[in-house]
């Protein structure tokens, strides 16, 4: 039984989703620790980058992909490449603020409340998927 993998890509995907979320969730809560300080620019980060990470790569075979989700999952997770400092040429807040100060609280608290959901959906993708391996170690007996 060579090559039996107890978790799958998808798993191990979801898994590497919700570490990134976790690192955005940290992120958006600095920028809004950091309302009030002088100068102060808020900072995103590129969740898009993150998954790509693992699986661009066209004409890769799947175990050259597992692999680099092994090497994703036993690391911490590198997100400075994947952080920047977004502008938003339509939205004005805080650009008139005599400190330099650009965080926008309301649109600080949007981007986290839509990050908190996309975390639980990812959870919830995650625990389901692990009940459906509970429910094949238990033979389909109910506990």
């Amino acid at each position: 039984m060579a090559g039996l993998k107890l978790f799958n890509f998808t798993q191990q995907l979801l898994e590497l989703s919700l570490r990134a979320r976790g690192a955005r969730h940290e992120i958006l809560s600095a920028n809004i620790a950091n309302a009030d300080t002088p100068g102060y620019r808020p900072r995103d980060l590129d969740f898009n980058v993150i998954i790509r990470s693992a699986t661009d790569g066209e004409g890769i075979s799947s175990e050259e992909r597992d692999q680099r989700m092994e090497r994703l999952s036993a690391t911490p997770l590198d997100v400075e490449s994947a952080i920047y400092r977004p502008e938003f040429p339509d939205d004005r807040h805080g650009e008139d603020r005599l400190d330099g100060n650009s965080v926008s609280l309301d649109r600080q608290m949007g981007l986290l409340t839509e990050n908190s959901l996309a975390y639980e959906a990812n959870l919830t993708l995650l625990s389901r998927t692990l009940a459906m391996l509970r429910y094949a170690i238990s033979e389909g007996k109910s506990q």
